[in-house]
């Protein structure tokens, strides 16, 4: 199963990587996580090693967020020269599911 989703950013850049993620439609979010899962792995393109991100926060279910967020997916999307996008056209990435709370992600 794959699934396309886009870039997040709280709207500043900091070189450490923090305030970016990965926004997930509300209905890719309903079909492919799961509410009791407290963490999701994600196998980032080309990142040196697996990351863990926190799914078990209101914000990720609510109807207004909808990200996986995490310093790590920041410094990834600085190592791919993406950290930064146009007002209102964030980047797009394609999500592969491996298995259950395991997701492959890279840019398109």
């Amino acid at each position: 199963m794959v699934f396309k989703a886009t870039a997040w950013n709280n709207g500043h850049f900091h070189p450490s990587g923090a305030g970016y993620g990965i926004k997930i439609s509300f209905e890719n979010r309903n079909n492919f996580f799961n509410r009791d899962w407290q963490t999701v792995i994600l196998h980032l393109k080309d990142y040196n090693n697996p990351i863990e991100v926190n799914v078990a926060k209101s914000s990720f279910w609510s109807r207004k967020c909808g990200e996986l967020i995490s310093q790590d997916i920041g410094l990834w999307l600085q190592l791919n020269n993406s950290a930064l996008w146009p007002r209102n056209q964030p980047l797009r990435v394609k999500i592969s599911v491996l298995k259950d709370r395991e997701f492959n992600v890279e840019l398109i």
